[in-house]
This record gives structure tokens, C-alpha cells and sequence, in this order.
């Protein structure tokens, strides 16, 4: 008879009776994972602070998590020389994004914050998507594919119904740009059907919820970091208004916080596998708190560096701030939502296994 062993390379230390389902340990993922969800109150506290001027806020996250995200994806792309040539068309197509943006910015500003928010939020599903793969991977059963369509059915749509509200209702704002909906669809008939999507995958969640818990195979992990996936959506949705630009960056925040900690986890694995081969990533890679600040500190200049190009575009090139500052930003972000949606495939970057009989 042969056994199955479900092996992480990161440290068990702190995982629970769950088996190691935890990624790297229990109080890993529930600080830099689940718990780092309270920072979404950080952009409405300061809103609050700064007399509602929301450009504050846009920059201070940009500067504290935003930006050090963003720059942190181009260490594993452009940094990496096995990236580089396996996913040569994807790099060197991605280098075009900055003159379509700063076309945008010039010819059409609002068609391009709309296309900027629905990918965006695509992106930020899509990481929380890839963390439930990465979980599902600990498992010594792989859950079937209707099981894994319902809990990521569940998190896709979370996001979308009080959305689609202040979409048909034209009260759904970018600063003081108003985002572009079609008028075909300004029907109460679209956020109904929305609504009715999410209601379905989270009543089919919760009975396989259920039933999972009765044959004695929870998650708790997952479903920690699904039900706060989806409480928040739900809640940052139901601001109005300015407020509603502020509780998206809320997400953002958490969203930028969790990558950071990802990227620099999922580094120190590959570079203990001896998978980096570049000097300067080898070195950076190396585990340790000390490492991980100069990891954040070297994308942290970056993004100083970025915020002094927006100042020289806004004072040169002629543009408003706004434009100046969503031409620069957009332009290195885009780039870093396209080289992520084939990171987020590498599953096995973050967790591997050694089950007999499995890939």
C-alpha cells in the first residue's frame, strides 16, 4: 500500500491540525494572508484626516504598498533570465503598454480609468484565485474541478453586484472622472443579475461548505481567506461616492500588502531551489528580515523615482495632475497586471508537493 505525503517548502512551525495546510505556517498566512485584511481601513481613516482630499491617499498608499508591489513583479520577469526566455513575447509585447497608456491619457482620459478599473479588479480576484490554488495544492486530495468552479464562482462575483449598482447609476468615480458604462446597460436588470449570480455560488458554497465538514475535510485556511475576500468586497462595495474610489484603494492596500509577502516568500523559495540565476536577485532572495527590508527598499526608490516622474510630467508636458499622474502610474502598472496573469499560472513556484501519482 502506498501513502501519501503532501510535503511545503517552507517552514511548518505553526501549522495547525489542519495537516500543514497553512501555505508557509498558521501565523504567516494569518498575518501577511488574512489578517492583513484590517488594513483596508488605513485609506477611509485617512480620507478622514486629510480633509477628504483623495490625491492624498493615492499617493501615500502608491508610495507605502502601491507602487513597491508593482515594481517587485519585475524582479521575477525582467530580472529573471528563465522568465526572459520562456516568456519572451510576453516582455517585449509589454513594453508597448506605456505609449497606449499615455495615448489614453492624451486622447481619451476616461475611456482609459475604465479599462484601468476592470482590469484591476480582474487582477486583484485573480491573485486571490491563485492563493486559493496554492492552498488547494496542500491538500492530500485535490478538490474536484465543480468544487474549485464554485469557491472561485463565489470570490469572482463577490465583487461585482453593489459595483454594477453604481455603474448603471453613473455615480461610480475616479477621482472626478466618471467611469464609462454603456447606456444599453443602465438597467436595474444587470445589477439584479449580478446579484443573483453571487447569491447562487454562495448558497452552492456554503452546502459544499457543509458537506465538507461533515466527511471530515475542511479547509479552514481557504475558507478563512474566503469569507474575508468576500465580506470585504461586499462592504468596500457599499460606499458611495468619493468614498467609494477609497475603499477600492482599501483593497488595494490589502491586496498590495499580501503580494509583497507572496513575492518575497515565493523568491527565497526559488532561490533555495537554486532556480535564480541573476547575481543581484540571488542576493537579494536571501531569507531573513534584513533581506526582505532591502527587497521592499530597493522598490520603495523605485517608486520615489516614479513619483518624481510624475511631477516632471505634470510640470513640462502640460498635462493636468491627474492625467500626470495616471499616465506614469498606469503605465508601469499595466505592465505589471499582464506579466502577472502567467505568475499567477506558476503554482508550483509556491507550494510543491510529493504525492505519488500526482504531477
Amino acid at each position: 500500500m502506498s501513502t501519501s505525503v503532501v510535503t511545503s517548502p517552507g517552514p511548518t512551525r505553526g501549522d495547525s491540525s489542519q495537516n500543514g495546510l497553512w501555505l508557509r505556517s498558521k501565523p504567516w498566512d494569518m498575518c501577511c494572508l488574512t489578517g492583513s485584511s484590517l488594513f483596508v481601513v488605513l485609506p477611509l481613516l485617512l480620507y478622514a484626516q486629510v480633509g477628504r482630499a483623495a490625491i492624498v491617499v493615492n499617493l501615500v498608499v502608491a508610495g507605502l504598498v502601491g507602487g513597491p508591489h508593482m515594481y517587485a513583479t519585475f524582479f521575477r520577469t525582467f530580472g529573471d533570465s528563465a522568465f526572459r526566455r520562456g516568456y519572451r513575447v510576453l516582455l517585449l509585447s509589454s513594453l508597448g503598454i506605456p505609449a497606449l497608456v499615455i495615448a489614453g491619457a492624451v486622447w481619451h482620459f476616461q475611456l482609459l480609468l475604465t479599462l484601468f478599473f476592470f482590469w484591476a479588479s480582474l487582477h486583484v480576484l485573480h491573485q486571490i484565485v491563485y492563493i486559493l490554488a496554492c492552498y488547494e495544492r496542500k491538500q492530500p486530495q485535490p478538490p474536484p474541478p465543480w468544487s474549485r468552479a464554485i469557491d472561485y464562482a463565489v470570490v469572482c462575483s463577490s465583487l461585482y453586484p453593489l459595483a454594477s449598482y453604481h455603474l448603471v447609476h453613473d455615480t461610480f468615480y475616479i477621482g472626478t472622472t466618471p467611469l464609462l458604462y454603456p447606456e444599453a446597460l443602465k438597467t436595474p436588470i444587470v445589477y439584479y443579475a449580478t446579484t443573483s449570480v453571487f447569491a447562487l455560488a454562495f448558497l452552492l458554497f456554503l452546502v459544499k461548505t457543509a458537506c465538507d465538514i461533515w466527511r471530515g475535510r475542511p479547509h479552514y485556511p481557504k475558507w478563512l481567506l474566503m469569507g474575508t475576500t468576500i465580506g470585504l468586497a461586499l462592504l468596500m462595495t457599499s460606499y458611495s461616492g468619493a468614498r467609494l474610489e477609497i475603499a477600492f484603494q482599501g483593497l488595494n492596500t490589502w491586496h498590495s500588502f499580501q503580494y509583497l509577502a507572496l513575492t518575497w516568500y515565493i523568491n527565497t523559495l526559488r532561490q533555495q531551489r537554486g532556480e535564480i540565476r541573476t547575481p543581484f536577485m540571488r542576493w537579494l532572495s536571501q531569507p531573513g528580515v534584513r533581506r526582505f527590508g532591502c527587497f521592499y527598499g530597493v522598490n520603495a526608490l523605485l517608486t520615489l523615482g516614479a513619483l518624481g516622474l510624475i511631477g516632471a510630467v505634470y510640470q513640462f508636458v502640460g498635462l493636468s495632475f491627474e492625467q500626470s499622474y495616471y499616465s506614469v502610474v498606469l503605465s508601469f502598472l499595466l505592465m505589471h497586471y499582464s506579466h502577472d496573469h502567467v505568475l499567477f499560472t506558476r503554482v508550483g513556484d509556491l507550494v510543491r508537493h510529493a504525492q505519488q501519482g500526482r504531477v
